[in-house]
């Protein structure tokens, strides 16, 4: 059976206890008292989902009951209920915390709409905590996964800013997890009960980007029918995560600097400045400090966004986090899944360490959801890695790179000689040259026209030296995983 919300009636009137009484006895479990103390005690003592008080009672106010709300009882929402119905009076109580104001003589369609109003409310707000408290156990520091020495100096960093409000970068390859640690920053601070809002710099047009992170005002532009405040207004006592911040042009790291200065913000089209309350966490998988060099990033803001630099490893670079991260993403799929496996064999975790993992945790996390949906037993080994389905083998390299031919036999003579040194500088020179454009391709997600733009170089120039090579765009981003 369900059980009633509770009411506590604190009002000295005994009409009025015997009309809120009758007229809310049905759906809820109503409780009375003429008493503002008893009233008090009860409030403090029992669970009650709410309070209507009246202000005027004869040894202490409804006013004395509100004041001692924010730590007596903090989630009972209280509606005051009196005779003495002014607009100042009903500013003060509002003011003093009262969720609502019920003015004596009152209809029962006015008490009932107060009481659901406010237990809705009520209800929200506890769902609304309920989320909090679950997304601050999902994002805590202790849930970021890693042993290794480089993972522990990540954790400490993390540890150490969170507490504070100071403006963190974010550094490392793509795929290194950078807005976990953004999320863990934000869970475990003062903030964490305001918003975490997320933006990708490089995911918004050009022509947006302004009105989506400042806002407008209505008339700013053609379509801006109405007002929109932007997403540093909507992180308003919390934290606004900019991942990819290279990507953001010149004029609005202009503005974006003069935000994080003055905490305050103008929306497109506005004449006034509204003030801001945000902790700032940029993140970035380029070189910030090269970018300024080649005057594509302000080195004011790049000084103003590196107050706290933590920089994320990649997994290569951490291979005995390899196992540990591995085995957490087969729990997690193996549950989401209602799969019973349990470990990986020896020889696929020696495999899953040999592995370079290119695109990082985010490609480790794809390639074991694949394994466990591959997985029929209790144990994923070697078979399964073999097993690759339309994309060929998962744990491939991204790139089958030809054999080097055996070193020739030593040259007899100066011609030879020449000769042998002219061919091994080719072949070097081929080498460097497919390695570099690999890893110019990897640091800009595979985008042909950022690459060439990173390494100065025209496009249909990068595209030629593509050719020479064999590499096609499509075939490295579907081996990528």
């Amino acid at each position: 059976m369900k059980t009633k919300p509770r009411i506590l009636v604190v009002d000295d009137d005994p009409l009025v206890r015997r009309s809120c009484e009758r007229i809310l006895g049905q759906d809820y479990d109503v409780r009375l008292t003429e008493d503002g103390r008893r009233g008090l005690a009860l409030l403090e003592a029992e669970r009650f989902d709410l309070a209507l008080v009246d202000l005027k009672l004869p040894d202490i106010s409804g006013v004395d009951i509100l004041g001692r709300a924010p730590d007596g009882f903090p989630d009972v929402p209280i509606v005051v209920i009196t005779g003495y119905a002014t607009i100042q009076s009903a500013v003060e109580a509002i003011k003093m915390g009262a969720f609502d104001y019920v003015a004596k003589p009152f209809s029962p369609e006015e008490l009932e709409a107060a009481v659901h109003k406010a237990l809705r409310e009520r209800r929200l707000l506890r769902d609304y905590r309920e989320l909090q408290e679950a997304l601050a156990d999902r994002y805590r520091i202790s849930r970021l996964v890693g042993e290794s020495p480089a993972m522990k100096r990540v954790l400490a960093l993390v540890e150490q800013v969170a507490q504070t409000d100071a403006t963190v970068l974010l550094t490392g390859e793509s795929g290194t997890g950078k807005e976990l640690v953004a999320h863990a920053i934000h869970f475990s601070s003062p903030r964490k009960n305001g918003r975490f809002v997320a933006v990708n710099c490089g995911a918004i047009a050009p022509s947006l980007v302004a009105s989506e992170l400042f806002g407008h005002v209505r008339g700013a532009f053609t379509g801006a029918i109405a007002n929109h405040d932007g997403l540093i207004q909507a992180a308003g006592g919390g934290t606004l995560f900019l991942d990819e911040i290279s990507n953001l042009s010149l004029d609005l790291q202009a503005t974006l600097l003069r935000v994080i200065e003055t905490r305050e913000v103008r929306g497109v089209g506005a004449s006034d400045s509204v003030k801001v309350d945000v902790r700032y966490i940029a993140a970035t998988n380029r070189d910030l400090q090269t970018l300024v060099g080649e005057g594509r990033f302000r080195e004011d803001l790049f000084y103003r966004l590196n107050v706290f630099p933590i920089h994320i490893p990649p997994l290569r670079e951490r291979r005995e986090d390899i196992p540990l991260l591995a085995r957490h993403f087969l729990s997690i799929f193996s549950a989401r899944m209602h799969k019973r496996i349990e470990e990986f064999t020896p020889e696929a975790i020696e495999v899953l360490m040999q592995y370079d993992w290119p695109g990082n945790v985010r490609e480790l996390y794809n390639v074991i959801e694949r394994l466990v949906i591959l997985c029929t037993g209790g144990r994923v080994g070697q078979a399964h890695l073999r097993e690759g389905g339309p994309r060929g083998p998962y744990l491939a390299p991204r790139v089958a790179r030809k054999a080097s031919p055996p070193l020739p036999s030593i040259p007899k003579t100066a011609a030879e000689l020449n000769e042998l040194k002219k061919r091994l500088r080719d072949q070097a020179v081929v080498e460097v040259e497919r390695a570099f454009l690999l890893e110019a391709l990897r640091r800009n997600d595979y985008n042909v026209t950022k690459a060439a733009d990173e390494i100065g170089m025209q496009r249909p120039n990068l595209q030629a030296l593509l050719r020479k090579h064999g590499l096609r765009i499509r075939d490295l981003i579907d081996r990528r995983e």
